[in-house]
């Protein structure tokens, strides 16, 4: 198939051919799937399931174009996709929650030169640890308290602190 020709019906020949066999697509799956199961069942949540996919959909990804992938399954495949694997697939993300602190960046600008520089001061975090900025260094208890009471403070070019 021409480029042409794929841009204008935005289906690739394999995906057309998958229409054509009587393939689901993934979403009505799992609205089939949600009604079966009475719990809200997402495609996303079905893709290791599927038997094939294709693409469809085409936009623009810098200089190049990019397609989107559409997941089928054959009709026989919904009944054996099974309600616990998809649960399992589903369980929850434990975000540690982790404290201390992190050396902050200002940007300065001298009036007389207008030259600009970076300065240090004491930045808090405390929050998921996936989040945290560069550069954290996790505290106990005692010593988050007394960082907390020095927020702001400026620091000294590459110094540790010790609380």
């Amino acid at each position: 198939m021409k480029m042409r020709d794929y841009l204008q019906q935005k289906k690739s020949e394999n995906y057309q051919d998958a229409e054509v066999k009587g393939l689901l697509k993934a979403g009505a799956v799992a609205s089939l799937l949600s009604k079966k199961f009475n719990t809200k069942i997402s495609a996303k949540e079905l893709i290791p399931f599927a038997r094939e996919w294709h693409h469809a959909g085409i936009f623009k990804v810098g200089e190049r174009l990019k397609g989107k992938r559409v997941y089928f399954f054959h009709t026989d495949d919904v009944d054996k996709v099974p309600l616990e694997k998809i649960l399992q697939n589903r369980a929850p993300v434990v975000k540690e929650i982790v404290q201390g602190w992190y050396p902050q960046f200002f940007k300065m600008t001298d009036p007389a030169t207008r030259r600009t520089s970076s300065k240090p001061f004491l930045g808090i975090y405390k929050g998921p640890a996936n989040k945290a900025p560069k550069g954290f260094k996790s505290l106990n208890e005692e010593q988050f308290a007394s960082a907390e009471k020095q927020r702001g403070r400026a620091l000294k070019p590459f110094e540790d602190c010790k609380f």
